[in-house]
């Protein structure tokens, strides 16, 4: 028999088993086609500057879910009997499938977690603590073997054990306390934070949503499909931020500073109340010169981080770097005196926080404001910045000014 007689021979008979099988060819193309796209997420992942501990940790549920994917397809295989359907070939791979399913649920709430920077996970006592359900799954999986108590086989089909139930709701309550938290934590945020988050509370929910049907019947690859749209949908969001948010302090930056102050004044919703604070880090160049660039740019992170609490714990504003060492904030303000309450609240946290850091310098910040008005010059973003700025200048001019006066 030639060559050709064989692959034809061998190809018929692989066709004659997918035809007889009905859904095995439909669902081994959809693991195969979406392993290809975890691959080139991962690999893009893989090759990016962002190194921290979450990327990393997406990385490796990227990885993870490459090889469910791999193991989906393997399982098929036995099942049509490509691969000899035994007890043991049926057992081992159905325990690696559910262990790899109980790990993506763990790393899922890990990415989360540390993505939000949450204090739940910021030790390594803690994050063992995390992974504790997960390794009880996997340990009840391999006893499974010889007690049934997840999963065991009988005339060539699984049955669930009395502890099936179990595992399955110790795998899903990592994606229901990743929701959980995230919106629990949602209303302590920022108006930018919150939209973040948002995106984070989608995430898990994919799971949540589509796990228990891939549970109902595993056949349909529910799960291969609702991972690869998670994934994609993870990256596109990864993507809109870096050019929305500042890398050195994580809050929003000049672009979408712009595109939150043009909704803005589109929308023509109570612009009468619209405040625009500019603040800048006083003598932020002498730092920079006397102990170096990277204390400068801790005294930066130090000061969005002020910002940020005084939001979340003051007034709900938006808070952007515009450049360099100033910022941005928007608020609504009704009157004069909760503009000054405003600006002297941000110099006590700004102060506050760079006491607690024990700093062998003073940190003062320069701040000047705007307030929308129709008609006039601050009718424009432009306009509104620009009048905030020269506020702010004048008020470090005046501290110089000062400054010069007392030392005479």
């Amino acid at each position: 028999m030639s060559l050709e007689d064989t692959l034809s021979k061998i190809w018929a008979e692989s066709s004659a088993v997918f035809t007889n099988s009905g859904y095995s060819f439909f669902k081994i193309e959809a693991h195969v086609v979406c392993a290809a796209v975890l691959v080139i997420l991962f690999y893009r992942q893989q090759n990016s500057s962002d190194q921290t501990e979450a990327r990393l940790t997406w990385s490796r549920l990227l990885f993870v879910q490459i090889l469910y994917c791999i193991s989906g397809i393997i399982r098929v295989l036995i099942d049509v009997d490509i691969i000899p359907k035994t007890i043991a070939s049926q057992y081992v791979i159905t325990a690696v499938n559910f262990g790899l399913f109980g790990c993506m649920c763990w790393l899922v709430f890990m990415y989360i977690e540390l993505y939000q920077i949450s204090k739940l996970l910021e030790s390594g006592t803690r994050r063992l603590i995390s992974a504790l359900p997960f390794a009880f799954n996997t340990a009840m999986l391999v006893l499974s073997a010889f007690t049934g108590w997840f999963v065991s086989f009988d005339n060539g089909d699984m049955e669930r054990g009395i502890l099936y139930p179990l595992m399955m709701a110790i795998n899903f309550a990592y994606p229901v306390a990743a929701v959980f938290l995230s919106i629990r934590r949602r209303k302590k945020m920022t108006l930018y934070e919150r939209n973040t988050i948002s995106v984070m509370a989608i995430y898990p929910a994919f799971f949540m949503i589509c796990g228990p049907l891939q549970d109902i019947n595993w056949r349909i690859p529910f799960l291969c499909y609702v991972i690869v749209i998670s994934d994609i949908f993870v990256y596109i969001s990864y993507a809109d931020s870096l050019v929305s948010v500042d890398p050195l302090t994580k809050i929003s930056n000049r672009n979408e500073l712009m595109r939150a102050l043009s909704d803005r004044l589109i929308k023509n919703e109570n612009t009468e109340t619209l405040h625009v604070f500019a603040v800048d880090i006083d003598e932020l160049g002498t730092v920079n010169a006397n102990y170096g660039r990277q204390e400068g740019d801790k005294i930066l992170v130090m000061t969005a981080d002020a910002l940020k609490k005084f939001s979340r714990e003051e007034h709900n504003c938006y808070i952007s770097r515009y450049y360099g060492d100033e910022f941005i904030l928007t608020a609504d303000i009704n009157d004069d005196e909760e503009r000054e309450l405003f600006a002297e609240h941000i110099r006590n946290y700004v102060s506050n926080a760079a006491m607690s850091m024990k700093l062998p310098y003073h940190v003062r910040v320069n701040i000047g404001w705007s307030k929308f008005e129709h008609y006039s010059k601050t009718e424009t973003i432009s306009g509104l910045i620009e009048e905030a700025e020269k506020m702010m200048n004048e008020n470090k001019e005046q501290r110089k000014f000062q400054k010069i006066w007392h030392n005479a």
